[in-house]
């Protein structure tokens, strides 16, 4: 995912989570933030991901999950 722009991995991202809307950007140094916004118009940011880690299509379907566990992790926290 290194290798990939924003544009890009935006698009394959969406692809992997057709029900969220998602918005990427790559910061000076390399590490990625993704927004995405949940078919129930949930919002979720994750900052800082290496994108080093997540290399290939594989590395793309382990970011998709690991975006959807927090997710629904984030559902099962109660509002305090």
């Amino acid at each position: 995912m290194d290798t990939m722009t924003r544009q890009e991995i935006e698009d394959v991202l969406s692809e992997r989570l057709p029900n969220c809307t998602i918005s990427c950007s790559i910061n000076p140094d390399g590490t990625l933030a993704v927004a995405v916004t949940g078919p129930e118009s949930q919002q979720f940011t994750i900052i800082n991901i290496d994108r080093l880690q997540y290399q290939g299509d594989e590395g793309v379907n382990e970011l998709a999950r690991e975006i959807m566990e927090e997710m629904v992790m984030s559902r099962q926290t109660p509002l305090l």
